[in-house]
């Protein structure tokens, strides 16, 4: 390596996407999937609201990564986008656990994490719920 130069950070980028329940709490789920590989998940949890599902499907991508990741995380919810970023006060106690959860990861594993929000129509990840 030269003097004066710092190595290029690889970032891994992900899309994210939830499904909430329909009436009779079946439905629901999540999924990830990694861009420019063929790294993805979808997992059904039944009785899940839409929220709850978008927080699942970003700790499965935290809980996935390895020590020391930079991710970039991009989502269709933008309130999952703002109360991660602190831009939304998070009420609900069951989505300021999942929080709590995605942030006692990020610290345990030294992530560098950045979530944006991006058009449902641009989420790939989406699409796998729909299969």
């Amino acid at each position: 390596m030269k003097t004066g130069t710092t190595p290029e950070v690889k970032v891994k980028r992900f899309h994210i996407d939830g499904a909430g329940a329909r009436p009779n709490g079946g439905g629901s789920g999540y999924a990830w999937i990694r861009l420019g590989t063929e790294n993805q998940r979808v997992k059904r949890i039944d009785g899940l609201t839409n929220n709850q599902a978008e927080y699942r499907a970003l700790l499965a991508v935290l809980e996935y990564v390895t020590g020391g990741s930079h991710l970039s995380i991009s989502t269709d919810s933008q309130l999952v986008c703002e109360q991660f970023c602190g831009r939304y006060a998070v009420r609900d106690p069951k989505l300021k656990e999942l929080l709590s959860q995605a942030r006692k990861i990020i610290a345990e594993k030294d992530l560098t994490v950045e979530v944006r929000w991006i058009p449902r129509e641009q989420n790939f990840a989406g699409r796998l719920l729909e299969m």
